[in-house]
């Protein structure tokens, strides 16, 4: 079994899930390595591509630790057409009967007027959002009614790279949930031209990026790294004694109860370099505990 994590460059065309798939299969025949629990960080449309952050084993229940991280993407817009999916893969909605050929500086002004800071932003409805214990983009694939919520996302930074109408190329660095289909569907609304996403490549997760990533299908052991080489920036504070250590793997969280947690997490270890739990340090509510077996 593997303990660790991977960067993984996801290719356009297939799903998050079929790329864990793929990989599941390139371990198991090229390295004879079965591991049945392996999960993603932040899905990716099958239109785009880029960082795809996997844990195996017992680190997907780690994920937590990703939501602060921003993501970075580059997007290519197209204006002129409203989606039913907000990008190339969807139905034409509409189709603009009027052109707004704003010049670069006015296009550059209008996203960083509208699109930049905290905002409220209304979800895809083919999203993975959930309606009553539903996702969205079932029940959009099965022509149920619905209305999906805005949500308050942030977008730390914007800006227009490239724009010759009706194409126009963003970079954008983004808060966990924030959509950038429904930024580029915005655009289009306050242009009053319609748009939807052409391209989408993800460029990084926190630290993480795509210069650090491989392909499925040059994936190998070399490319799983450990959690303390994933997470040097957390505190850490190693359990020397076997019995603590023990008691710690069985759930036993008391000799744990007292340790000073300075930032928001601290990870344990053993003296063998393994990973023994993440503590977070919550103020409101007391301390969570993740245990990870070693």
């Amino acid at each position: 079994m593997l303990k660790g994590f991977c960067i993984i460059n996801k290719p356009i065309g297939i799903t998050s899930f079929d790329a864990i798939k793929k990989v599941k299969r390139r371990l198991r025949d090229e390295y004879n390595i079965i591991e049945n629990r392996v999960g993603h960080v932040g899905t990716l449309d099958p239109f785009a591509d880029g960082v795809l952050i996997l844990a195996f084993g017992r680190f997907t229940k780690l994920f937590f630790l990703f939501d602060d991280m921003d993501k970075e993407y580059i997007a290519e817009g197209v204006f002129g057409e409203s989606r039913d999916t907000d990008d190339i893969c969807g139905n034409v909605l509409a189709v603009s009967d009027s052109k707004n050929i704003l010049s670069f500086d006015e296009l550059q002004k209008v996203i960083k007027d509208n699109f930049y800071g905290n905002i409220m932003q209304k979800p895809p409805i083919y999203s993975a959002k959930k309606i009553n214990g539903k996702r969205a983009y079932d029940m959009a694939r099965a022509n149920e009614k619905f209305e999906l919520k805005s949500v308050n996302v942030c977008i730390n930074n914007i800006e227009l790279l490239e724009y010759n109408y009706p194409y126009f190329k963003i970079k954008t660095s983004v808060s966990k949930g924030t959509y950038i289909r429904s930024i580029i569907r915005d655009i289009g609304i306050i242009t009053n031209n319609l748009a939807y996403t052409k391209s989408l490549t993800r460029y990084s997760i926190g630290e993480y990026n795509i210069n650090m990533s491989c392909s499925i299908e040059t994936l190998g052991e070399d490319n799983i790294i450990s959690f303390f080489d994933m997470f040097k920036y957390l505190d850490r504070k190693v359990i020397k004694d076997a019995s603590a250590v023990k008691q710690i793997l069985c759930g036993n969280t008391k000799s744990i109860e007292n340790f000073e947690i300075k930032n928001k997490y601290l990870a344990l270890s053993d003296e063998n370099n393994n990973l023994i739990a993440v503590v977070e340090n919550c103020a409101d509510n007391g301390n969570r505990y993740s245990f990870i077996n070693i």
